[in-house]
Order: C-alpha cells, then structure tokens, then sequence
C-alpha cells in the first residue's frame, strides 16, 4: 500500500504542478470536463512533446554540420581620405616569355657544353637523361666541367633581360613616374620553371579607374630571332600572361593567357573576391595562410607539393620556390639543383607530374584545400594586328646608336632588326583597364546560426507546448523539490507567492 501511496504523491505533485506552470494545455490533462476530454489532451500533449523533440533535435544536428550558402554583393572601393577620388587597385601582372633560354646564351662562345645539355634536358626524356648523367660522372668527359652550375641559374642567365619590357605607362605617365612608385619597383624580374617573368606592379600599390583613362599599356619584345632550339620546338611563340593580386605568384596560376607577338591586345579587367567557410560546413582550410610562394591558393599547394617531393628524392629542387629565403614557415630551405643533381633527378620529377595528372592514381597525391580567402582577376580579351603605322613609329625611335633595337642584335648570328617590318612581327602590345569601378565580393555564409537555433526551438516549444524559457526553468525547479522531497526526504517546497506581494 506505501508504494500506492508513494506512485500517487508523484501524480499529485505533477497535477499540483500542472495548474501552475504557464505551459499552455497542461493543466486540461487534469482538470478537463470530463475523462474522455482529460484522455484526448494526454494523447495531444504525448503527440506534441515527442514532435517536438523530434524537430529540436533535428535542429541541433543541422546546427552542428553548418550549412553555407552563397552571398553575392558588387563594392565599390572608396579612399578612407575624405574628399578623394574612387579608385581601384591594379592587380600584379606576370608576364613569362615562352623563349626560355635564348639561342645567343646557348650559341655564346664558351658556352657549347651548355648547349648540348639544354637541348637534351629539356626534351625530358629518360633515355638522353641517364646518358647524359653519365658523361656528367665522368671526370674525362669535358661534359663534367659545366656540373656545378645549377639549372636555376641556366635559365636566370640565358632567358630574356628586363629591357625587353619596352614601355609601361598608366595615367599616361611613364610607370616610373607615378607618385605611388617614386623610390619602388615597378617591374621585377623573377626566375621559375617556366622561365624568366616579369612582375609589373609587384607590391600593388597601382591605382587606376575604369575605362580608357586608368588604363595601363605594356609594350614588350618578343626577341623571335633569337628563340633557341627548344623553344622554338613549342607550338606557340610569345609570352604567357597572368593576372593576379600581389599576394601570389603568376606561376602558382592554374591558367594563364597566351599572347602572340605582332598582336595589340585589349584586357577588360573585373575582380571577384571570394571567401569560404571552413569545415564541417565548408572544404577550406583556415590555417593555411601563406606559403613560400606568397598567399595560398591551390596552385602555390601544388608548387610546394612538387618542392617537398623534389627534395625527399634528391635533396634539391629545380627552381627555388620565390619566398625561400624570407618565409619563416617554409618546412625546407631549398636549394636549386647542379646540372648533374637535375639530370638523376629529372626521373623524380617525371614521376611526380605522372601521378599528379593521373586521375586514378589511389593515393594521397597533392591533395590541396581550397583557399579561405581568393582575390581573382577575370579578363575579357580582343586583339588585333599591329599597325604598320605603330611598327614605324617605334622604328623610327630607335635610330640611335645606343637605341633597344641595336642592343638586341647580336651580328655574329645574324640576328638584326633594321626594318619596321621586324618591330611588327616582335612587338606585343598589351592594354589593360577595368571595365568597371566595382567589385563583386562572393561569400561563403553559414545559413543556419544559433540565432536560427533558438527561433527554431522557441517556435517549436511556444506552438506545440505553449511553452517559453520561462516553463523550462519551472519544469526543473518541480523536479529538484520533488526528487528532494521524495529521495531525500526533505519536506521543502517551493513557496508560491500571493497576489499581494510584490517580486
């Protein structure tokens, strides 16, 4: 009979708590107007709690997986100097011949050892290679002489000068002229894989506007004369160009645009930043920051990827990476490869490129997180041919002794340029300018935050239970004194205060 008595004090303790709690309906469980009444609210609150928990708990799981969505916005740049002009930041250009080592360097005398081995390492072959490593090994073979020079410094010495960049001009000033660059660099010259670069605007301090009048135009020489054995072999002459923000390097670009000498391109320029969410809702990494190939992006992670396999293989690398030597969180401080390191060490690096490619390949090959944070430069390109008016404005400039033009001859290979018609064919215009003045900014957003969580679940408890933050707090204060006075025998209650005293 004492556990009867035990089983009922609980159901008087919860109909007593039931006609107190401001849950709406609770109270009709026990004090409906009839049995069948009291039967039908149970089933409904039953129906109801169980639903609702349902869809809180489907709530927090969603909250836990963070799902993103898209956010498009188009900004407009604006100075943080009161009463100055709109403006827009120039991206950094590089810009890479496709003549990577000139046949004057290989052809130069004294240089003939050079010119067998660029010839024959650079068709990448396995067979030459292991046969030219040998004759490398060989103290007697005169080949032996040239292994100490290292592969970085065949293509720095023997690729293009930084004079082939004829002019650069932007507000119609001569690029070493603008008040942004007194005392900085507008060009430097940089040496990668794919032979020599130059990077216009390295620290993007350019600003312009849109249209005709920001516009910046960049005359280049192309020397197609003087293109050596391998790269004349190539099925296009010219240059590779890139545009990109000053944090990155053009040769961490996954693409790039070939241009053609004889030819006056037009690039309408617009910017597009993203931002990505890391995981669970997004695929970014927030930890990769920078890299010894400036800013990360997935190109710069493939580029370390290949220097890290370079050097656990051979203990060097090809073309040291551009921040080698000043990134403090560069895992290896690499070293450009001798000629006769590069020559055992072209098998490694044809097997690396073999695997990166392949798409069936099983293992963990290169895997790159996208970046977090991207600046991208998007271009719409037309071209035409140069004029044969423009060909001899530039001719007739160059008259002088000490003209470019005199400079880039080299008579003993019969390498002159004494005609319009030359400038014509190796001249390479490029004009570049913003199509507009704004900047679409794309976001990665979580869609469902806590405040979507607690909306969620105080809609759920309000609709279906009548309930608020408020009955939750009285529902564990009913459990506490009921547990206390039934466990513990304690006889505290919580005392209900009367209509006539004040809180």
């Amino acid at each position: 009979m004492g556990g009867h008595r035990y089983k009922m004090s609980w159901v008087q303790e919860f109909k007593e708590f039931s006609g107190d709690t401001t849950a709406h309906g609770v109270k009709n469980i026990f004090a409906g107007p009839n049995k069948f009444c009291k039967i039908l609210f149970l089933l409904v609150w039953i129906a109801a709690t169980i639903y609702s928990c349902f869809i809180i708990m489907s709530s927090i799981i969603t909250f836990i997986h963070r799902p993103v969505g898209t956010k498009y916005e188009v900004i407009i740049e604006s100075s943080k100097e009161p009463n100055k002009p709109q403006t827009i930041k120039f991206p950094t250009i590089s810009v890479c011949s496709k003549n990577k080592v000139k046949k004057s360097f290989l052809e130069k005398e004294g240089n003939e050892l050079l010119k067998e081995y660029w010839e024959t390492i650079d068709m990448y072959d396995r067979g030459e290679a292991k046969i030219l490593s040998a004759r490398l090994s060989d103290p007697d073979d005169k080949m032996s002489s040239i292994s100490n020079m290292t592969y970085e410094d065949v293509i720095r010495m023997g690729g293009p000068e930084q004079n082939r960049l004829l002019l650069c001009i932007q507000r119609n000033e001569l690029c070493w002229d603008l008040p942004e660059l007194i005392d900085k660099n507008y060009v430097v010259m940089e040496t990668t894989i794919a032979g020599r670069c130059w990077r216009i605007n390295p620290d993007g301090l350019i600003k312009g506007k849109a249209g005709d009048w920001g516009a910046m135009r960049l005359v280049f020489w192309s020397d197609l004369k003087d293109y050596g054995k391998r790269s004349g072999d190539s099925p296009s002459y010219g240059f590779l160009v890139a545009f990109h923000d000053n944090g990155t390097y053009g040769s961490t670009l996954n693409s790039g645009y070939v241009m053609s000498p004889g030819t006056n391109y037009k690039v309408d320029l617009s910017v597009k930043k993203e931002t990505r969410e890391p995981p669970p809702g997004g695929k970014c990494d927030a930890s990769l920051i920078s890299t010894s190939y400036g800013d990360y992006n997935e190109g710069a992670c493939i580029m370390e990827c290949k220097d890290r396999y370079l050097h656990e293989k051979c203990g060097c690398v090809n073309v040291r990476p551009p921040l080698n030597e000043s990134l403090s969180t560069v895992t290896y401080d690499y070293r450009s490869c001798d000629l006769k390191e590069w020559v055992t060490c072209l098998e490694h690096y044809l097997n690396w490129a073999k695997n990166y490619r392949d798409p069936f390949y099983s293992g963990d090959w290169c895997s790159c997180s996208t970046a977090c944070k991207e600046t991208q430069y998007s271009a719409q390109i037309s071209s035409s041919g140069i004029s044969a008016g423009y060909a001899n404005q530039v001719f007739n400039s160059q008259q002088s002794e000490n003209s470019l033009l005199k400079q880039f001859a080299v008579p003993e290979l019969n390498i002159s340029y004494d005609s319009p018609e030359d400038v014509r064919e190796n001249v390479m215009v490029l004009d570049i300018q913003f199509s507009s003045m704004t900047q679409s900014e794309i976001r990665q957003i979580v869609t469902y935050t806590k405040e979507n969580l607690l909306g969620d679940i105080g809609g759920v408890l309000g609709l279906f239970l009548g309930a608020s933050v408020f009955t939750i707090l009285e529902f564990f204060q009913f459990l506490f004194f009921a547990i206390a006075r039934h466990c513990c025998g304690s006889d505290n209650k919580p005392k209900k205060l009367s209509s006539n005293e004040n809180l």
